[in-house]
């Protein structure tokens, strides 16, 4: 007979759960270090619900943009800078910003999504 084993976005949403109910309770640094836990704790959580994986997605389209069929995505990201201000990819720019500021707002989704709410008073995003 095999053991339940719960999903993993089930054992995360347990975790911060917990957590909210916990830093309430805590100051000081206690206190910080939960609700870093808990920020951290929600990436994970908007990281698996994108079903796609970050590092893998980038690593696709900055080996695209350089014409490269793959690779590791820190390599890849330091190879398109550097193509970038040497102006290799000048002839492409729009296409280049275009790319970078896609993966960027998908970065950005996961790690602070609140940053691309709506605001000011012409309801202009940030």
């Amino acid at each position: 007979m095999s053991q339940y084993r719960p999903a993993i976005d089930d054992l995360l949403a347990s975790v911060r759960e917990a957590l909210d109910q916990l830093v309430p309770q805590l100051d000081g640094e206690a206190r910080y270090q939960a609700q870093v836990a808990a920020h951290l704790v929600g990436i994970c959580e908007r990281e698996l619900g994108t079903g796609e994986s970050h590092p893998k997605a980038d690593a696709t389209v900055w080996a695209g943009l350089l014409g490269k069929a793959g690779g590791e995505p820190g390599p890849l990201a330091r190879e398109l800078c550097a193509a970038i201000r040497a102006g290799r990819l000048d002839d492409r720019f729009d296409a280049v910003v275009e790319a970078v500021l896609a993966r960027t707002i998908d970065d950005v989704r996961v790690v602070r999504p609140r940053h691309l709410e709506r605001s000011g008073p012409a309801g202009r995003q940030p």
